[in-house]
């Protein structure tokens, strides 16, 4: 066992430095010569003292950002030789150290100046859009605290047995007389393949019951979200947030043309599952050559958002595919339509996110016929054509 600035390295004797320098540490196994695992502390400007680790196996690259509650910045795939990024072309074009992100900025929307993630948490005391209490102050500001709450006990752990190589981390959101909550996650790459897995867990550390909300922001813009992607999912109903997206429903499962001041769009939804409550939802870029699954059980995300942003690329073309326990509606609202999370003193509640990219169109085709399949259990699905007013405010 090692220990290098912040983080402790749990590895076999395979895992080696091979390269070392003032702000960066590369890890390789030896065995598999792919497999390498790369510390960097970012320096300058909005990003300085950002903790980065890229964990890699030659076929994808996952880009974990523990200071930003164990968010992933972006992933890299390899295609034919080329890299292609997972991603998308925030405004905000670096990762931002959370003490210069004001959350509590009055307008309630200061969460937005580090927002440029691939993956990135909303939660844990509240998920959605913020909130004022009756003298006019913030109470909770947009999509919560955790993603801007730095992980603490960061370790990176090899397996050679199992084959896997994973980044665990805490990230403990608390403060005296409130909510008290802890975060325990865990970022698992394969030593082959294009997939990776997020496993993370909830527990309330206080002595009494805690509300909790979580939703995972799943990002994604060009090249593989453009005009002409699609998205496939599964699902039993179907409603617009708001009235601009009730208009945009013909293109619920489309994506066009960046097109200038274009309003965001959204769409809440009951998913359809198996019988074990398992789905999936999965995006194809406009060619049908390339996609991104994402699989978890509704036992665990009873709720799903889609959020469609296609206005000009300059300004950050973008779709999110968002599992989560509740709607990102502001939190009085969704507590008092039963969907936020009390938890009981000691209680955890575990999360998990299987990830797999395509790039192959036999592969994106295989993922399609899985949720076709998820999809033939509900044959006759509902699209609503206004908003449901227990569902959104």
């Amino acid at each position: 066992m090692e220990t290098a600035k912040y983080f402790t390295l749990c590895a076999s004797e395979k895992l080696q430095k091979v390269d070392v320098h003032a702000e960066s540490t590369t890890y390789r196994h030896q065995e598999f010569r792919d497999v390498c695992v790369t510390h960097k502390t970012l320096r300058g400007g909005p990003s300085d003292g950002v903790d980065l680790f890229v964990l890699s196996n030659g076929q994808i690259s996952v880009f974990v950002m523990p200071t930003r509650g164990m968010g992933i910045w972006k992933v890299h795939l390899m295609r034919n030789g080329e890299k292609i990024r997972v991603g998308w072309n925030s405004p905000v074009n670096v990762p931002v150290n959370p003490r210069n992100v004001p959350l509590m900025q009055s307008d309630g929307l200061g969460w937005l100046r580090g927002f440029n993630e691939f993956v990135v948490r909303c939660g844990l005391e509240s998920n959605g859009s913020p909130e004022y209490d009756e003298n006019g102050r913030l109470q909770y500001g947009l999509h919560g605290f955790i993603a801007n709450t730095p992980a603490s006990q960061v370790k990176l752990e090899v397996d050679d047995v199992r084959k896997t190589v994973s980044l665990t981390g805490i990230v403990r959101e608390a403060r005296l007389f409130f909510n008290s909550l802890e975060l325990h996650s865990r970022i698992t790459l394969p030593f082959e393949g294009t997939t990776f897995r997020i496993d993370d867990e909830v527990r309330n550390i206080r002595s009494r019951p805690c509300e909790m909300e979580l939703l995972y922001h799943i990002n994604i813009g060009n090249p593989i979200a453009d005009t002409g992607a699609k998205i496939h999912i599964p699902y039993r109903r179907v409603a617009p947030r708001n009235a601009f997206s009730a208009t945009q429903m013909e293109e619920l499962f489309s994506y066009h043309a960046p097109t200038v001041g274009e309003p965001e769009t959204c769409y809440y939804y009951d998913l359809a599952t198996d019988e074990s409550g398992n789905t999936r939802t999965f995006l194809e870029n406009p060619s049908g050559e390339v996609g991104v699954s994402v699989a978890f059980n509704q036992n665990e995300f009873p709720h799903f958002c889609q959020w469609k942003c296609q206005h000009a690329r300059e300004d950050g073309y973008v779709t999110g595919m968002e599992p989560a326990t509740s709607f990102p509606n502001n939190h009085s609202f969704e507590k008092a339509n039963g969907r936020v999370i009390e938890l009981p003193p000691g209680e955890k509640r575990h999360f998990g996110l299987d990830f797999r990219f395509c790039i192959t169109s036999n592969e994106v085709q295989e993922e399609i016929a899985k949720v076709a399949q998820i999809q033939a259990l509900t044959p006759n699905p509902i699209q609503e054509k206004e908003p449901d007013p227990q569902w959104a405010n």
